[in-house]
Formats: structure tokens, sequence, C-alpha cells
């Protein structure tokens, strides 16, 4: 009987430790992920009180694309690495268009909605002033070489990085924290009734 209990015992740790793996980031991702949306941006991020401004004054079909339907494309799978989300930044798609390459090599269009454009990092149709266009390009590798690993997750955490590497330790988030904390009281609210 003891001798299963260790076994269990250890079957557990190494379950818990395999899941922590899985869903741990890797640290490899360079530039680190901030940087990489403030080059992919063009700029530092925008405080919301510009953001406002830049509503006021935008002009469609100049700040942004107004694109109603997708465009022909010469592009093929088999001119990317892998497979994953590609934006179009050819002078039809001008990023408001997007591209899916299947495990298959199949490609599937998409087009994002008016005042948006893919983020080639994020994966994601973002807004206008979060994504300069002709920067799309280098990126995309960055989160299109993770899709398809298991075992990884599409973007580092910069700050858990951050933490990780300083103190050899890993940030738990104050969610998490929350929790424990509650389910804490709870168990011993339960014991003193």
């Amino acid at each position: 009987m003891k001798g299963l209990i260790v076994v269990l015992g250890l079957v557990t740790v190494a379950s818990a430790t395999s899941l922590y793996r899985i869903r741990r980031a890797n640290g490899d991702q360079q530039p680190k992920v901030w940087d990489a949306l403030n080059k992919l941006r063009g700029k530092d991020p925008i405080p919301v009180d510009q953001i406002q401004e830049l509503y006021f004054n935008v002009i469609p079909g100049q700040d942004f694309p107004l694109i109603s339907q997708i465009p022909q494309t010469n592009i093929d799978c088999a001119s990317f690495k892998q497979p994953g989300f590609y934006a179009d930044d050819s002078d039809q798609g001008r990023c408001q268009v997007f591209h899916r390459c299947d495990v298959n090599g199949e490609l599937t269009s998409y087009l994002c909605p008016n005042m948006t454009l893919f983020n080639q990092i994020t994966l994601i149709c973002d807004a206008w002033y979060n994504v300069d266009c002709s920067q799309s390009r280098q990126f995309q590798d960055y989160s299109n070489s993770r899709l398809y690993q298991e075992g990884q997750v599409l973007l580092d955490n910069q700050d858990e990085i951050a933490v990780k590497e300083a103190t050899g330790a890993v940030q738990v988030s104050k969610k998490s924290s929350r929790q424990s904390k509650s389910k804490a009281s709870q168990r011993s609210d339960e014991s003193s009734a």
C-alpha cells in the first residue's frame, strides 16, 4: 500500500510538472513581445486621449484602407516557411487582407473590418494605428512558428520572462493568487462551522 501511494504521488508530481511545462513561456521570442509590437506599430503605444483625436481627424482610404472585397492574389502557401496566418502587404491588400495557409498547404483569404489591419504578431485584426503594414513581413515567423507546436504558447509574457531572468522564479498572477486566498478562506470557514 505504501508503495502505491509513493507511485501515485510521483505520477501526480510528473503530471503537474508537464502541465506547467506546456503552459510556460519559452522566453525565446526576439524581440520581446512588447518591443516587437512597438516595432510593428512604428512607435510607442498611443495614449487614449490621442486615439480620440485620431478618430476626429482620420481620412478613410488614406489613413487606413477601405477594401470591401478580397482582391485577386498570386499568393501561394509554398512561398511561406510554415503554415500560419500572413498579412497581405501588397498594394492591393495593404494588411486589411490576410491569408491562412493550413497544414495541407490550402490558402484561405480573409478581410479585416474597416479601420483595422492584420497584426502579424498577435494574428488578429487590430486598430489601424497599431499596425505599420510595411513592418509586417519581418514578423511572419514571430507567432506562426509556434502555431502548430505542442507545448508552446503563442506569445511569451515579457513580464514573466523578466521576473524569471532576474530571480529564477516565475511570477504568479494576481488573479490566481486571489483565487488561492479565496479557497483558503473558504476551507477555513468550512472547518470552523
